[in-house]
């Protein structure tokens, strides 16, 4: 939840984000056991450039809140659900939280969910509320410290498939910093399998990119790689 640089515009990719979040906000608001929902991260701060990802919120009925949390009941706009991670380690304790990558348009996007039950609900001072049906509460700390304070769930083991997809889906975040121009972009494309090249310019880090991405076929998710393609193509088209 670090404050982002801005990058370059990118309407595409602010048109499938608008397009997911209108229709799933739709549909959070017509799920009886949801009873609020607001975006938390850039979106959340007024800080969001075209590339940045969507950070939900969902407060859900205590009961409801591990069946919720699964992939096949959060809701979907429009595209598929390629790939999603459960990321609970990211929460309080008694909380849960799924990342996922949607497909729309051959276009990844990124989305963090943040699931949290009624009974440890409240609104973080830097939480754009979208609906509230009970009143909840707003904490004086931002959603960033609110998660990191207290224990936390600990983290689901992920195996050796699981982890390859996600250094595919966090192909178009490395792509995002290097849109960005982020010094952070060589560390990222350091984790998903590439040198260690701090130095490295935008046109080589997307050619370290494109070159990983041959090495994910065997994963099974063609989709996925193929968006990962498009995103970076569109990377280079942006920054040429």
């Amino acid at each position: 939840m670090s404050a982002k640089s801005t990058g370059p515009p990118a309407p595409r990719l602010a048109d499938i984000r608008s397009r997911w979040l209108s229709a799933v906000t739709g549909n959070l608001h017509d799920d009886p056991v949801v009873a609020g929902a607001g975006l938390v991260g850039s979106l959340g701060t007024g800080q969001a450039d075209d590339w940045s990802d969507i950070d939900l919120l969902v407060v859900v009925d205590d009961a409801c809140i591990h069946d919720y949390a699964a992939p096949g009941r959060l809701p979907c706009g429009p595209g598929e659900l390629a790939v999603a991670f459960d990321a609970r380690h990211n929460g309080p304790r008694g909380t849960r939280a799924v990342s996922g990558q949607y497909l729309i348009d051959g276009l990844p996007l990124w989305v963090d969910w943040h699931i949290h039950p009624i009974s440890q609900a409240s609104w973080a001072a830097d939480c754009a509320v979208i609906f509230d049906r009970r009143g909840f509460g707003r904490l004086s700390a931002t959603f960033s410290e609110h998660l990191s304070a207290g224990d936390h769930e600990q983290a689901t083991p992920k195996g050796p498939t699981d982890h390859r997809a996600l250094q595919l889906a966090l192909v178009p975040i490395a792509g995002k910093r290097i849109a960005r121009r982020s010094p952070d972009a060589a560390q990222m494309i350091e984790f998903i399998g590439g040198p260690h090249a701090p130095d490295a310019s935008w046109k080589d880090q997307l050619a370290t990119l494109r070159q990983l991405l041959g090495g994910f076929t065997a994963l099974g998710l063609p989709d996925s790689v193929a968006a990962g393609r498009a995103y970076l193509d569109l990377v280079e088209e942006t920054l040429s």
